[in-house]
Parts: C-alpha cells; sequence; structure tokens
C-alpha cells in the first residue's frame, strides 16, 4: 500500500514539473514575420583565457550564421557601465568546418590607463542583418592589477 502512495506521489509530482518546462521555439525566437530571419550565435567566447593585465590583448572567437544577408559586425567594449564601439567588421564568409557556421576571430587590447576600480570588462558582439534584425551576446573578462 505504501509503494502505491509513494508510485502515486511521484507520478503527480513528475506531472507537476514537466507542465513548468516550456519547449524554445527556435522558429519563433529566429524570425520576425514580414521582416526576415535573425542573425544566430552560436559562440562567442575568448581563447587565451580570461584574465588580463592592462595592454594585454584578448583574443575573441564568433560563431555565427544568418538565413538573411548580413551587413556587418561590430564589436564594443562596456567599462564602468559606458558602451565604446571598437571596430566594425564587414561580413566576408568564412565557413568553419567544426562548428558548421562561419567563423570571425577577432582581438581586444585591455586599455593601459584603466582607473584601478575597473575589474571587468564586457566585450559585446553585435550582428546586424541587411534586413535591420540583429543579435548580440557579451563575454567579461576580468582585470588583474
Amino acid at each position: 500500500m505504501k509503494s502505491i502512495h509513494i508510485s502515486i506521489f511521484l507520478s503527480l509530482l513528475v506531472v507537476g514539473f514537466s507542465s513548468c518546462y516550456e519547449e524554445p521555439d527556435w522558429l519563433a525566437e529566429n524570425v520576425t514575420p514580414g521582416r526576415g530571419n535573425f542573425p544566430v550565435i552560436s559562440t562567442f567566447g575568448t581563447t587565451n583565457g580570461s584574465e588580463f593585465a592592462a595592454g594585454e590583448t584578448v583574443q575573441l572567437d564568433l560563431r555565427f550564421f544568418s538565413v538573411d544577408e548580413i551587413d556587418r559586425i561590430v564589436l564594443s567594449s562596456i567599462i564602468d557601465a559606458v558602451e565604446t564601439e571598437e571596430e566594425t567588421f564587414a561580413y566576408t564568409p568564412n565557413f568553419a568546418e567544426d562548428s558548421q557556421t562561419d567563423k570571425l576571430l577577432m582581438s581586444y587590447t585591455i586599455p593601459a590607463n584603466l582607473p584601478a576600480t575597473v575589474t571587468k570588462v564586457i566585450l559585446k558582439v553585435e550582428i546586424i542583418n541587411k534586413n535591420g534584425l540583429t543579435r548580440d551576446a557579451s563575454v567579461t573578462v576580468d582585470i588583474l592589477m
């Protein structure tokens, strides 16, 4: 009798939790009716660590694709909540077999004159399609003093 109650309880628990789970809707998240497709960022990260001193260079690896035509890719830094556009890249196809996406390698040099209170820099990349739809991602690097 006790095992039946436990079985019923576990069944109700499973049903209760599964009803809270929302399935991701890839199409709804990546398409705007009448405007086209958003770019998709597969991964964005550093390739040479996560801690850097002033003057050191961060190597960045962006993997992405888009069904619609890409206009440009913008790399920005965010330091103390101030966003600065660092570089704009024209889209050049560069298919990577390993990820089955386009690949863009970028570099960013940590400013030499950072105030001592700055402990992190956020690097943000934004892909802008010709249809006006965009997608962005960011990575945070720690600053060594």
